[in-house]
């Protein structure tokens, strides 16, 4: 089960909840993208991260090649 590298939102689990009020088990998964990043030490890695944590600039994208 992927995880995102920066927060840590993981799969999470719930219920689904019908008209007549009837619950079902289901899952709840995070956007996650592998991505190029670059790290604090400037090395380059492949990371799973959250589309969340993408848009708001938490991880610095490498071009790819």
């Amino acid at each position: 089960m992927a995880v995102c590298a920066v927060c840590g939102k993981r799969t999470r689990f719930g219920k689904s909840v019908t008209f007549s009020a009837e619950q079902n088990n289901r899952t709840f998964k995070p956007n996650l993208q592998k991505v190029r990043a670059r790290m604090p030490d400037g090395s380059i890695k492949r990371l799973w991260v959250c589309a969340k944590c993408l848009k708001a600039g938490k991880v610095q994208k490498v071009a790819s090649c």
